[in-house]
């Protein structure tokens, strides 16, 4: 099978990562306030929101009163562009961050409202994504 250039968009992507959640509302403006960019408006009776990130990737927050979220590691990790950025504005905003750590890839975590762990990356992608 040959190699794909790194100049030529991937063939295949995520398409839905999927997250339970106690309050859909709550959780769709928090990730709204991240960057990500709204499907559909949410309603107070809905039980799904979808939001998209970069690549068309929909983070789908599903209701779920019972599930075991606090302290979960979300089933994903983030990149952002300008990650010591995005950092000053969640800390600045009252979410509740670890300090960058500069390894092999540079990184902190947050806890959304649910209280799962997230990861978020410098970007390392290549080529055209």
């Amino acid at each position: 099978m040959p190699v794909q250039a790194v100049e030529e968009r991937p063939a295949l992507w995520v398409g839905h990562v999927v997250l339970a959640t106690h309050d859909v509302l709550r959780s769709s403006a928090f990730y709204l306030d991240l960057g990500l960019r709204q499907v559909h408006e949410p309603r107070a009776t809905d039980v799904i929101a979808e939001l998209e990130m970069r690549g068309g990737t929909h983070l789908v927050l599903v209701l779920d009163a019972e599930a075991r979220t606090d302290g979960r590691s979300a089933p994903f990790d983030l990149m952002a562009d300008d990650l010591d950025a995005l950092h000053d504005t969640m800390d600045a905003r009252g979410v509740d961050v670890t300090p960058i750590e500069r390894g092999g890839h540079a990184a902190f975590t947050f806890r959304d409202p649910d209280g799962y762990t997230v990861t978020v990356n410098d970007s390392h992608v290549s080529g055209i994504v």
